[in-house]
């Protein structure tokens, strides 16, 4: 079985660099796809001959020299993948590390069962948002999010990759429903764990309890809403709408410079719509 992995960079700092040390060992090939504007190919190398003197043969750093967003990156990177024979791709946020030995969890589960109708195997994500999940064995999940997922690039070919238009959020979601809507499985295994941190954590007080919850700025939130509204008229989805609500209950109850957040949650429900009729 040939496993690759492939991780895109955003003017990352070293941590994030070193964090690709996580796992180097445990696959085949790393792509390193970098949407920064300056290089970073020797700090990248440098980083990586301590683990190996053969660097180049096993991993391969391309930059764009500018942020081309992260579905075009992973879907260069599958297409990489595809054209050198690899049959699947772990994908990393840059920041994520593991908690266990995901490839491994992977590679016995992948042995013991038949994959052929499943498109995506999908860690826990452990951060301090998070309530762990408490679950055995595995279990068929919606949606989990790219970063530790292994994903079949078979079926990833044949369904077409990763939505571009969407450019960094959303990406994940909207290629599990696809999945779905194919009769592909996402499914989340227990003892595959990884350590994520998905934007800014913040608390607040109900009843004597703290509740932690999740800021990005409002750019990121215009791009939230935008997928989400083109999420929820795509696959007619409920839960999208849900999270849309969400997303504006947080802002006017929780946010500080609610008129930003307000312009661009607005912005980019527009704009989500606007991409739904672009296609329909």
């Amino acid at each position: 079985m040939k496993i690759c992995s492939i991780v895109v960079l955003y003017e990352p700092n070293n941590k994030e660099i070193e964090n690709i040390l996580d796992y180097y060992d445990s696959v085949d090939k790393v792509y390193i796809l970098d949407n920064s504007v300056e290089s970073r190919e020797a700090i990248v190398n440098d980083v990586l001959s301590k683990r190996s003197g053969h660097v180049k043969e096993k991993a391969e750093y391309i930059h764009f020299h500018k942020n081309i967003g992260l579905c075009k990156a992973l879907n260069h990177g599958m297409k990489l993948a595809a054209d050198e024979g690899f049959e699947w791709a772990l994908i990393m946020d840059a920041d994520s590390t593991f908690n266990t030995n995901v490839v491994k969890v992977y590679k016995d589960y992948i042995q013991k069962n038949n994959c052929s109708k499943i498109g995506v195997l999908a860690p826990v994500h452990l951060h301090d948002r998070n309530l762990e999940s408490k679950f055995e064995g595995q279990r068929d999940v919606s949606w989990a999010m790219t970063s530790g997922c292994f994903y079949n690039i078979s079926v990833f070919e044949t369904a077409n990759g990763f939505k571009e238009e969407l450019f960094v959020d959303g990406l994940d979601i909207d290629y599990c429903y696809k999945m779905h809507r194919y009769g592909y499985r996402v499914v989340e295994l227990a003892d595959a764990r990884i350590n994520h941190l998905p934007a800014e954590t913040r608390m607040f007080n109900l009843g004597g309890f703290k509740v932690k919850y999740g800021v990005a700025s409002p750019w990121r939130y215009y791009m939230q809403a935008r997928a989400i509204v083109w999420l929820a008229l795509e696959y007619k989805s409920l839960r999208e709408v849900a999270r849309y609500c969400v997303k504006w209950g947080k802002v006017l109850l929780l946010f500080d410079n609610k008129t930003d957040y307000i312009k661009q949650l607005m912005h980019g429900t527009k704009d989500g719509i606007k991409l739904w009729r672009s296609i329909h």
